[in-house]
């Protein structure tokens, strides 16, 4: 529990660690983690792919070399056998072995200056082999030798193991022996130390009866045989080695391995008679081993090749390749921080001018260049800057326009009580006085006055509205001598919604003024009103004398002269709805000279509590 909370803790300060670095700290550490983790996996696969190249081709080549070697030595093993064969084939030798020897100066002088001078010839004519012995089953012959080769009597080796399991052998003609010392047969002056080598031995058979007549024994010693092997390329590069079937080492460009075995290295593991060529570790080094047998006395070369001397050129030209990544991520690094410096230099200009508006300067602007992302947020930013300034032009104007209205409130509402009563006492007169007509008109102004009041508030009910309007026409019919007639088209569902006071009267008085007055006829006046997606919808329609399009856009845009009254009445309702309702409201004016007008207003359905 303690380490899960310790845990959380060091992530949270890492985390407010990270949170008050800069914008620019945050840019920059990031493109660099990504590159630098970028640079680095692709350095490590080039490494990784470069290596593996390099050590399959390494394999390839140190294989052809070691092929080579052992060619080489085949070679010889393959001379040496051929030489065995010519001295076992030659016809004098088997005639003399098989023949009895009465010791005759004839058959002294053919063996002294024709059989032997064969044994020397194939010496003087092959450098590389170091000794010949035929060895003679026939005891009468007496031996005849030289320090190096001769003939000799069977007796001598007949019950050596080595020489004897191979004699009794009558399936076997030939046989190589594994690494021994020399059998030396005659003493040689400054000798001290016998020679290690191989030797190929062939049986001699009588020319007359097929018997075993002698056997010739072929020495070769292990620095001649494999001198190939020593002279080789491929030992700079490792170790090489030849080994015979119990994992002794019988020759190697390494000295203090000779007769010892493969330290680190199974041998045992490899085929003797297939190729290995494979990459696995010796003595903890990563090596390539590639083991390719010999014919013959059962042996095979080995190579232990480091991978890490064919890696060199790679880990060198690694190097380089990351000497040019670290320059290309130096390089980058300053465009990266060049460009966050640009990109934030424009936010910064967005954060100053931000400022700015915080501290009430609306009038701010951004240069918009291009189309990027910070280019469209400066061009968001004037947006609500001049959006902003419109809004606050409206709120101060909404402002006079409530301070004129309560002005004009008050001037109206002085002493109210002393209208109404006065307004009552003429109502009371024109009773008494039986005059009708002014009973009417008194008590419909005292109406129209008080509904216009509405308590000084600037909302109303639509009733009220309503109301108002048919006190002012019912004034107005009077007036007008009955000349026009109203019909109301009215849904009493809009009854009980709220809207601005005193908007729809001023319609209705342009109606008289400037449509049925002109027309000097009877008139008709419709009201309707009401409920559409969720907006109250009034219309003032008139048969009066109508007006150009072109005059009653210019009413709507507020052109027309304040002299004019309808230009003036209709900016103003325009204004207080759009106080009030902002965008959710619309007012429109159709109109045909001669046939009529139709004004409509609308307006965000809201439900009054006035």
């Amino acid at each position: 529990m303690q380490s899960g909370l310790r845990r959380a803790n060091i992530i949270a300060a890492y985390r407010r660690f990270y949170q008050n670095w800069s914008v620019r700290k945050k840019f920059i550490t990031i493109y660099m983690s990504i590159l630098l983790v970028s640079l680095g996996v692709t350095g490590w696969i080039l490494y990784v792919q470069a290596s593996k190249s390099a050590i399959a081709q390494a394999q390839t080549v140190m294989e052809q070399n070691l092929l080579q070697t052992k060619n080489s030595v085949s070679e010889k093993m393959n001379m040496i056998e051929n030489v065995s064969q010519i001295i076992a084939f030659d016809s004098r030798i088997q005639t003399f072995l098989g023949s009895a020897f009465i010791n005759e100066s004839f058959q002294l002088e053919d063996y002294r200056y024709n059989i032997a001078p064969v044994v020397d010839n194939i010496m003087r004519q092959n450098p590389y082999i170091y000794s010949v012995h035929v060895y003679m089953d026939n005891a009468t012959i007496p031996e005849l030798y030289e320090p190096h080769n001769g003939f000799f009597n069977m007796a001598r080796i007949r019950d050596l193991k080595e020489y004897n399991d191979f004699l009794i052998d009558r399936k076997s003609k030939t046989e190589w022996r594994d690494l021994h010392e020399e059998n030396m047969l005659t003493k040689r002056l400054g000798v001290g130390k016998l020679e290690d080598v191989f030797s190929y031995n062939r049986k001699i058979y009588s020319i007359r009866n097929n018997d075993v007549a002698g056997l010739v024994e072929i020495e070769v010693t292990q620095d001649e045989l494999f001198r190939s092997m020593k002279d080789s390329i491929s030992g700079s590069f490792g170790s090489v080695f030849v080994v015979d079937s119990d994992g002794i080492v019988v020759s190697s460009n390494m000295s203090n391995l000779y007769k010892k075995p493969i330290n680190g290295l199974d041998i045992a593991s490899l085929p003797l008679n297939e190729r290995v060529n494979k990459v696995e570790k010796v003595n903890d080094v990563s090596s390539i081993v590639i083991s390719i047998p010999l014919e013959g006395p059962g042996l095979r070369v080995v190579g232990i090749f480091p991978v890490t001397h064919f890696n060199g050129e790679v880990k060198h030209s690694i190097g380089w390749m990351l000497i040019v990544l670290l320059a290309a991520l130096i390089l980058l690094c300053l465009l990266v921080y060049y460009v966050t410096t640009k990109l934030l230099s424009r936010m910064k200009s967005l954060h100053r001018a931000m400022k700015q508006v915080r501290e009430g300067s609306l009038d701010v602007s951004l240069p918009v260049e291009g189309n990027d992302e910070f280019s469209q947020m400066a061009f968001s930013f004037n947006m609500m800057t001049g959006r902003l300034h419109e809004l606050v032009e409206t709120v101060y104007k909404s402002e006079l326009l409530e301070r004129e209205a309560e002005l004009k409130a008050l001037e109206s509402q002085i002493n109210p009580h002393f209208l109404y009563n006065t307004l009552a006492t003429i109502s009371w007169v024109a009773r008494k006085a039986k005059v009708p007509d002014v009973t009417r008109i008194s008590d419909s102004l005292a109406k129209f006055y008080r509904l216009v009041l509405n308590q000084g508030s600037s909302e109303t009910l639509v009733v009220r509205e309503i109301d108002m309007v048919k006190a002012y026409l019912q004034i107005q019919k009077f007036r007008f001598e009955d000349r026009f007639d109203v019909l109301f088209d009215l849904d009493e569902a809009i009854y009980e919604y709220a809207t601005v006071k005193n908007i729809l009267q001023p319609i209705v008085e342009n109606a008289l003024n400037h449509g049925i007055e002109p027309k000097r006829s009877h008139g008709t006046i419709i009201i309707r009103g009401g409920l559409a997606d969720d907006r109250i919808r009034l219309s003032v329609i008139d048969d009066g004398v109508g007006m150009r399009m072109s005059t009653a856009q210019d009413v709507l845009e507020g052109r027309v002269e304040r002299t004019s009254g309808s230009g003036y009445a209709v900016r103003n309702i325009k204004e207080r709805l759009r106080t009030y309702y902002g965008e959710q409201h619309s007012f429109d004016i159709y109109s045909r000279p001669g046939i009529g007008t139709v004004v409509t207003i609308s307006f965000a359905a809201r439900k009054g509590g006035v």
